[in-house]
């Protein structure tokens, strides 16, 4: 592990991932560190199931581990509920003659050595557009409840277990000609689905292409906005290992090279080789090893979508839109503009169809933001978090992001 890098709480969780994740041999006995923080830690960052699902016993007899495994044993019980969600959607869109596919969940899960050490989320599963509106209407006849909020790329479900996402494409879908390559990849995502069997039972995921691009455009999605956890990097690093290098080079180099991903393919490959111990891919090559130390500290310092840091969900408001070159050319303050009309629409839909009443909006859901930010209820926003969104977009700046290499 290089030096200096990382505190030794962050150290410590990346030898547990490692060792769960590649069989990295990492000594944890006698390391000098607080496990109960790495917990913590561990669960900000999307991973505390995926950390210490196989936490040696010897080291968990003192009675400040109670906690944990009190927390470990909820996160289990909670993955096995969802694994149990995503075999529901498979049986009642099956029954229904619908094709979906699951994105990222239970399909990620299925390349790590063990799909239960991948800690479960929402549901996400796509149908495709001339599909949307039956797909919705038998959700409904089933017992799934439909969030009144707009979510732009997808439709929000909720029933007694878990949140539901409905997606007709993937998220973080760029615009202009990596949009329409990126489509064009994608035309038979449907057509070439897998049934896979789980240990719960069938499910329709997507093919090993399909997959990797998903993960990745997911992955970019977020990372430029509020940020990525190490469960993304996790997904990203099992995936990549599951094919040899000639494989990987065969189906990804030249398409993602097309859309402008290729170099963000290898700098999180790297990462992943660096600090996960994901063994060394061949077609990586030599890549900016500033940038890859600078991304993995975003990581650690956001956590999962932000919830490290309160001024993750401010940088997003200013953050480019990669992938957008309009939104991309646009000031801070046209961005920040543009991000809180889009907000107004997505709380009020009458907004969404007269922007006449986007001005009332302003008003009312930002003095209502004030108002909980008083209370403590919502991050109070700082000045700072300016100067953060100028760097990190400086170093995103550095992926080339949908550029065409």
């Amino acid at each position: 592990m290089p030096e200096g890098v990382f505190s030794k709480k962050e150290n410590a969780l990346l030898d547990l991932l490692a060792n769960n994740l590649f069989d990295a041999g990492k000594s944890i006995e006698g390391v000098d560190v607080d496990w109960r923080l790495v917990w913590y830690e561990a669960y900000l960052q999307g991973v505390s199931l995926t950390a210490f699902a196989n936490f040696p016993a010897e080291l968990s007899q003192n009675p400040g581990f109670s906690k944990i495994r009190a927390n470990l044993q909820s996160r289990i019980s909670y993955n096995l509920a969802v694994n149990g969600s995503h075999l529901k959607i498979h049986n009642i869109l099956s029954k229904a003659d619908i094709p979906y596919v699951i994105l990222k969940g239970l399909a990620s899960a299925l390349y790590y050595p063990d799909s239960l050490l991948r800690s479960m989320g929402d549901v996400d599963f796509l149908v495709s557009e001339n599909e949307l509106e039956r797909t919705c209407a038998v959700l409904e006849e089933n017992g799934f409840v439909a969030s009144d909020k707009s979510h732009g790329d997808h439709i929000v479900y909720t029933d007694n277990v878990c949140r539901y996402e409905l997606h007709t494409q993937p998220a973080g879908m760029p615009k202009g000609e990596a949009g329409e390559l990126t489509k064009a990849y994608l035309s038979d995502l449907l057509a070439s689905a897998e049934k896979k069997e789980t240990l719960f039972g069938q499910v329709v995921v997507p093919s090993a292409f399909h997959h990797g691009l998903i993960i990745l455009l997911h992955t970019c999605h977020h990372l430029t906005s509020s940020g990525i956890g190490l469960r993304h990097l996790c997904d990203w690093a099992v995936f990549v290992n599951s094919l040899s290098d000639a494989e990987f080079v065969e189906l990804f180099r030249e398409k993602f090279k097309n859309i402008g991903l290729w170099n963000f393919a290898c700098v999180l490959t790297r990462i992943s080789e660096k600090y996960l111990s994901c063994p060394v891919k061949s077609w990586v090559g030599e890549v900016n090893e500033a940038l890859v130390d600078a991304l993995a500290k975003d990581i650690f310092e956001g956590g999962n979508l932000g919830q490290k840091s309160d001024d993750r969900s401010h940088e997003a408001m200013i953050l480019p839109k990669y992938g957008d070159e309009e939104h991309k050319e646009k000031s801070n303050s046209k961005r920040f503009v543009s991000y809180v009309n889009q907000s107004v629409k997505n709380n009020w839909k009458s907004a969404e169809k007269n922007k006449i009443l986007l001005p009332i909006g302003w008003v009312y859901f930002g003095g209502r933001y004030v108002f909980r930010s008083l209370k403590g209820e919502r991050p109070k926003i700082n000045a700072s978090f300016i100067n953060e969104a100028k760097a990190r977009t400086e170093m995103f700046d550095k992926l080339n992001l949908f550029e065409k290499e």
